[in-house]
């Protein structure tokens, strides 16, 4: 007999992980050890770690949008620049800032690049000028002149024994310059468009360089002549030298021969051999690809890199996705989303909950590995993806429908990891909005559309051939509302189907065959989605008017209305076996919700924008969110990590209270009070002090204790003596304990104490105020003695 799933109620729930947006457009650069990548987003420099930690690589100073920057080979020493013409040198490894100066350039710098020893620094900028840093001295060493416009590109490169600056600008030449002697040695013009690249052909004077006018060309950089012109009829953004000793498939390498990658506009790899100026392998297949009725018009692979610690090819796509391809076959090792855009729909896909499906501004569905968010590309749709739904009975079967007006039918090869599309449904006029699978054995869907029509769809048990990627046709088809369907959900059993509509309402229909069983009407503007109970005959809608209805099955009416958000309620989902639901609203909230109480539990923060959706493993230990600020969050359910910590800290609490009693009564004192301020316990700390005064020599005992505590611990009884200053009753070891502090510590000590000042300005009023009443008992006293002595005189 199997055991029976056991679902906790749930209290709090925690983020353990995060995937945000860490590239935006501009440089990509990975570190040496090929663990992180710099990369420039929204005007800050993110350091992504590849186990998936995203966060800023150096500080962000505000009004400072950086625009370029520079890793050494060092992997430490770190240049950026900013587009307020600030430029900044910091170490990687611990984000400290060396130096700050400003780059003399007028307009912002463009590029950068160090020499060999990393003790030279040369920048290019929309000035028409390159400057050249001594970053070890921090002093400007020279100003070359001889370009025209923005500069592209810039290097260092030894021509014999003396050290060269390359760059090249918007005149299209490139520009040599000889830092011994600070001249312009030469100036090659050859290409027509911008110089996107330089490549030094190891052990010779030649170089390659790669430009957008659709050729590379070969120089020698003695006689500083063109050698050849080989036509490679795409716009190149990258150009790489092909390591030695690379075996390809198909392809016989000449020793005697020089291969070089380019990428570009094409969206491809290609090898190309130099002395035969022909390309002799091209990638196959290539999963970057420009969506049907995208305006783009720029070149698909906008940078290249190849990375020697991983023998693979770094390429940063259009669309902010940076890919590693293997660099014998150009397969895809690895991926990386650098911007999500809006996270439309979320699905856990696999029996693991290892992965998760992501539906964003995209025709490509996002297919993420937990926890290091490393990503494959699902192309098939030809425009974006809005929605998504995975069989809980096969979990590896994905369901979507895109504003293309199509399904399609997804399956996950446990084996190979890779997932296929099978099946593809035509039949909707207007974009799918929603999807929803059946939960039990049965092999069926529905689908919802703007054109307002519901459709189910079959799916054939016998799993076909992945080429032969067949065709579905809607098995039954009824107009389902007046405006756009914005959910769809099956009941546990397979019997009922529900749906939500723009319309203000939600309808139930019997799931065979879209027969009307009953319509929800209350929500007094669109229902965004509905959810059927796991356990009850009830079903949760939310709506844009702020609010969570539960109704009835049986007869349809409404039993409770949640009230808490103050934003439309985007998503609804129960938990905890139809006991809990929880939400997510337009204002970025997500709310946990007790339904007996109709309690909101504890609301959660995290995001900024919108949560379009939500989802939950199959044990319900983890969340994920999506929303309209791009970010990915995995919740872990933390209820009885919390439970368990209270408990440790009880049980820990009593012990120390009882170790509290035992000191105090075997007069330890000094033990005993330094417990009592570890405890943050003021009434305990001073009843003891009260005890240690009525004992024999008791200020003598209690400067001594005072001694022996830690300097923590006095000033945490100076913080305690504040508030006891403050009343008649206990200000006497208060006035004590600050008559100590003050006599043992000199004024620079006293300086350093936190919050010294505020103490000093608390207690002066109640220090003034008990002075003055016991001058006034001094002057009763006098008054007392006086009289005293008349009355015996008489």
């Amino acid at each position: 007999m199997t055991k029976k799933k056991i679902i906790s109620y749930k209290e709090n729930f925690d983020v353990v992980r995060k995937c945000e947006a860490f590239y935006t457009g501009g440089k990509v650069q990975f570190t040496s050890n090929a663990e992180s990548i710099l990369s420039t987003c929204g005007g800050r420099l993110k350091l992504f770690q590849i186990g998936g930690v995203i966060g800023d690589a150096v500080e962000h100073f505000d009004g400072e949008d950086i625009t370029c920057f520079h890793l050494a080979d060092d992997d430490d020493t770190l240049v950026t620049a900013a587009k307020n013409g600030i430029m900044r040198h910091w170490h990687l490894s611990t984000k400290l800032l060396e130096k700050t100066w400003k780059s003399v350039h007028i307009g912002v710098v463009s590029c950068m690049a160090f020499d060999s020893t990393t003790t030279l620094l040369a920048t290019g900028g929309t000035d028409s000028t390159i400057k050249v840093w001594d970053i070890v001295h921090k002093y400007y060493t020279h100003n070359l002149k001889g370009g025209k416009g923005v500069y592209s590109t810039v290097c260092f490169q030894k021509l014999g024994t003396e050290l060269h600056v390359f760059g090249a600008a918007d005149d299209y030449c490139i520009h040599v310059w000889n830092l011994h002697s600070s001249e312009l040695v030469a100036s090659l013009s050859g290409h027509f468009s911008t110089i996107t690249g330089f490549t030094f052909l190891k052990g010779s004077s030649q170089m390659l360089s790669c430009s957008r006018d659709k050729v590379i060309l070969l120089w020698d950089l003695v006689t500083r002549k063109l050698l050849k012109t080989i036509p490679v009829f795409e716009t190149v953004e990258s150009c790489m030298l092909v390591p030695e000793n690379i075996s390809l498939p198909d392809v016989k390498l000449n020793s005697s021969d020089t291969y070089f990658i380019t990428a570009g506009d094409k969206g491809l790899l290609r090898m190309w051999s130099i002395k035969s100026a022909t390309c002799i392998y091209e990638q196959k297949d290539s999963t970057i690809v420009l969506p049907e009725g995208s305006n783009y018009e720029g070149p698909l692979i906008v940078q290249a890199t190849y990375i020697p610690s991983l023998e693979a090819i770094a390429v940063v796509t259009f669309e902010q996705n940076i890919i590693l391809y293997s660099l014998d076959n150009f397969a895809i090792k690895d991926q990386f989303v650098g911007y999500n855009d809006d996270i439309l729909s979320i699905k856990f896909v696999g029996p693991a909950n290892e992965q998760i499906a992501v539906a964003t501004n995209s025709s490509q569905i996002k297919i993420f590995r937990l926890p290091t968010f490393s990503c494959q590309l699902l192309k098939g749709h030809s425009d974006i993806v809005l929605t998504l739904d995975v069989f809980p009975k096969f979990n590896n079967m994905l369901v979507s429908g895109s504003k293309d007006n199509n399904v399609k039918v997804w399956n996950l090869d446990s084996d190979s990891a890779s997932i296929n599309c099978l099946y593809t449904g035509y039949g909707h006029t207007d974009s799918v909005t929603t999807v929803g699978c059946c939960r039990g054995k049965s092999r069926f869907f529905a689908s919802g559309s703007e054109d307002t029509t519901l459709k189910l769809w079959a799916v054939p048990e016998n799993k076909p051939m992945v080429a032969v990627k067949l065709l579905l046709t809607p098995y039954c088809t009824v107009k389902a509302h007046d405006k756009l369907i914005n959910s769809i959900d099956i009941s546990e059993n397979d019997k009922f189907l529900a749906s939500g509509s723009q319309d203000h309402t939600a309808k139930i229909w019997d799931a065979s065959d879209l027969s009307l069983l009953g319509v929800l009407r209350g929500h007094k503007k669109g229902v965004w989605c509905v959810k059927f109970s796991p356990v009850d005959l009830a079903l949760a809608t939310s709506s844009s008017d702020e609010t969570i209805r539960i109704w009835s099955l049986v007869d349809f009416s409404c039993l409770k209305v949640l009230q808490g958000h103050e934003a439309s309620v985007l998503q609804v989902m129960f938990l905890c076996r139809g006991t809990q639901l929880v939400t997510s609203a337009a204002d970025g909230n997500i709310n946990l919700w007790d339904i007996k109480s109709s309690t909101s539990i504890k609301t959660f923060a995290e995001h900024s924008l919108k949560v379009w959706t939500l989802a939950a493993s199959t044990n319900e230990d983890f969340l994920v969110s999506g929303g309209a600020d791009s970010n990915i969050i995995v919740w872990q359910d933390t209820t009885q990590i919390i439970k368990e910590k209270s408990l440790e800290e009880k049980d820990e609490y009593l012990l120390q209270e009882q170790e509290l009693f035992n000191l105090v009564h075997n007069k330890k004192w000094t033990k005993a009070l330094a417990l009592a301020i570890s405890l943050d316990k003021p009434f305990q700390s001073y009843n003891i002090i009260q005890e240690i005064l009525h004992t024999k020599d008791g200020q003598a005992t209690l400067e001594e204790v005072l001694s022996s505590l830690r300097e923590d611990q006095k000033e945490a009884l100076l913080k305690f003596s504040i508030e006891w200053v403050t009343n008649t009753r206990t200000y006497s070891p208060a006035i004590f304990i600050m008559n100590f502090i003050y006599r043992t510590y000199d004024n620079e000590e006293l300086l350093k104490i936190p919050s010294m000042a505020t103490y000093i300005q608390e207690s002066l009023p109640y220090l003034d105020r008990h002075f003055k009443r016991i001058q006034r008992r001094c002057q009763e006293m006098q008054i007392l003695n006086f009289l005293t002595c008349q009355m015996i005189t008489e």
